[in-house]
């Protein structure tokens, strides 16, 4: 029986704090492995050198709270092949648009840059797209500060969504239709002040998942020191299928 495994790495933002850590899934379908986002402190739940053989890392969007960490897993990588412990490079996919790259430039050449120190591929996308027998993942561009995309992975076993960043102005609804799982940023709560639509409310996590038909929503992207029963409790409103992503903890697909 196929089975999508989705492992949460890291939950909150814009810092770690006590087990949590900045966004990250890790999701595994067969013997294909996907990272979605390397937050800071992801590493601490990955299991070395395994979770490194044939990854594929898929990454938003270029802010630090969801690539940080790729300086970590590229010198892990250094470390273990020259153990001979790991045979294959990282691929590391990363957002790139000319009309916005002078915002992320330094990121973007950091990122690159690791090609020359580390046994990494570095690969820009625009429209991502990748097909692997009957696995296939697509990209939607989300309004942020920055080039942002949300990922829709889907396999015979589910559908899953993960949203990225993103302002109340997308087509999540669109893009997460019918899926059985959707793991949405949920920065805010109701009555905090949101200076400009570069995040979502919980209570708004909640009205793309009912509105897209969803079968599962799974929040995330939470500030470290608050509650994430708060979250929930806002979300539920109106999507009532809601859950806290929790680090180191395991979620299953399976038709």
């Amino acid at each position: 029986m196929n089975e999508l495994v989705i492992k949460t790495l890291g939950t909150v933002s814009p810092y770690c704090y006590d087990k949590m850590n900045c966004s990250g899934y890790l999701v595994t379908y067969n013997d294909k492995k996907y990272l979605l986002d390397a937050g800071n402190g992801i590493s601490r739940y990955i299991d070395f050198p395994n979770d490194l053989e044939n990854l594929k890392v898929l990454i938003t969007h270029l802010h630090p709270d969801h690539f940080e960490e790729l300086s970590v897993l590229c010198q892990s990588a250094y470390v273990f092949q020259r153990l001979g412990m790991l045979k294959s490079k990282l691929e590391i996919f990363i957002p790139f648009s000319k009309d916005e790259i002078n915002k992320t430039l330094t990121a973007y050449s950091f990122i690159h840059s690791l090609e020359d120190m580390y046994p990494v591929k570095v690969i820009d996308y625009d429209n991502l797209n990748i097909k692997d027998h009957d696995l296939e993942i697509t990209s939607l561009r989300v309004p942020h500060q920055v080039t942002a995309n949300a990922f829709r992975l889907e396999t015979s076993a589910g559908v899953m969504v993960y949203s990225g960043d993103t302002g109340s102005q997308n087509n999540l609804r669109e893009f997460s239709k019918n899926a059985d799982l959707l793991i949405c940023e949920s920065t805010y709560l109701q009555g905090q002040l949101r200076m400009n639509d570069t995040h979502l409310y919980a209570s708004e996590a909640g009205k793309i998942a009912r509105d897209a038909q969803v079968k599962k929503l799974l929040l995330t992207h939470f500030w470290p020191h608050l509650s994430k029963k708060l979250y929930v409790s806002e979300a539920k409103e109106y999507f009532p299928n809601t859950e806290a992503a929790y680090e180191n903890k395991k979620l299953i697909l399976r038709k």
